[in-house]
């Protein structure tokens, strides 16, 4: 841990501060990092036929980065009713939603690669930062291995997480686009982590850096021959709080033109958060108004309120086997592996 604690100062001091010195985008990146606190829905992307809805604008979002402690957060403004909204009867795409073996920024080194190869333009590709919500980086500088400080080590996330947005809100996050992957692979013992990839290896991804419930009160419930099973949540209100938390993270994403992300097991390492209750929980966030048997709940005006992510691209990375395992479980139809 001492080794990797001394290449970490070494990456942050010398390697990211070499990589944005070569990078305007990157340094910009870091520039526009924003603080998002529990962000209002978004207008619906389907009209009341299914068809696609063509805004003529973005919404519009606060880009200025704090300059003290004092600065306040920033908040994705309620829109209002757009009465130009024009439409297409083109069907919408559905959500596409799978599950690998593997580390965050391998996952997303591959929707980078997908892109590559189509002549649509793609949109933005993002990455969930499963952050710690009172330090940033985590514990990066002492040496951990947890997913944020291996995103730290590798990209150039790090120094976009300012002090000044800690602690970290129950309820949104930090949007950071343009971070720069200059290191792929990950092997937290490798004496060349270090030092950067080659450039034409690099590529960039939005992040958002969000924590996630910690230390739930959880029970173990008994299988049909009484032995311990599954862990549930014991407290309904921390089963509704997992989910506000990753509606944050989708209206954050989707604000922001991002049609690609990596997610995870979030909070299920050092946070106790159990797998089956985390799965089940995006399950219901990603594909509300669906069952787990694939079928729809409720008539068409009540799926028409639904918050729903048409057209994005889902990778849930998990390197752990049997936890990916479980999260399958979990989670159910609806995930391709």
């Amino acid at each position: 841990r001492s080794a990797r604690s001394k290449q970490a100062h070494t990456i942050v001091n010398k390697t990211i501060p070499a990589v944005l010195n070569s990078n305007a985008r990157a340094r910009k990146g870091i520039e526009a990092a924003e603080l998002i606190v529990d962000p209002p829905p978004l207008r619906s992307s389907i009209d009341s036929h299914g068809a696609k809805a063509k805004h003529d604008a973005a919404p519009k979002l606060h880009h200025d980065r704090p300059n003290g402690p004092s600065s306040p957060s920033h908040v994705i403004p309620q829109e209002q009713p757009d009465s130009n909204t024009k439409h297409d009867q083109t069907p919408a795409k559905p959500i596409h939603i799978t599950l690998t073996t593997t580390d965050t920024l391998l996952a997303a080194r591959h929707l980078h690669t997908q892109s590559l190869t189509t002549t649509r333009k793609p949109g933005r590709l993002a990455i969930l930062n499963m952050a710690s919500p009172l330090r940033p980086g985590g514990g990066l500088l002492s040496g951990a291995t947890s997913q944020e400080e291996s995103l730290c080590r590798r990209t150039t996330l790090y120094p976009s997480l300012s002090d000044t947005f800690y602690r970290l809100p129950e309820i949104g996050g930090i949007y950071t686009p343009d971070v720069l992957v200059f290191h792929v692979d990950d092997d937290p013992n490798d004496e060349h982590l270090d030092k950067a990839d080659g450039k034409k290896e690099w590529f960039f991804v939005d992040v958002v850096s969000a924590g996630a419930l910690r230390f739930p009160d959880v029970e173990q419930i008994e299988d049909d021959e009484g032995r311990g099973g599954e862990k549930r949540y014991v407290e309904e209100k921390d089963r509704e709080m997992v989910r506000r938390k990753m509606v944050a993270v989708m209206r954050i994403l989707k604000a922001k033109g991002v049609d690609r992300v990596v997610l995870g097991a979030w909070g299920c390492g050092a946070y106790g958060n159990p797998v089956g209750e985390v799965a089940r929980a995006w399950r219901r966030v990603l594909m509300p108004g669906r069952e787990r048997g694939g079928r729809e709940r409720g008539g068409r005006e009540k799926r028409r309120d639904l918050e729903t992510w048409e057209g994005m691209e889902v990778a849930f990375a998990v390197r752990d086997l049997g936890m990916a395992r479980a999260f399958k479980k979990g989670f159910g139809e609806g995930l391709e592996v």
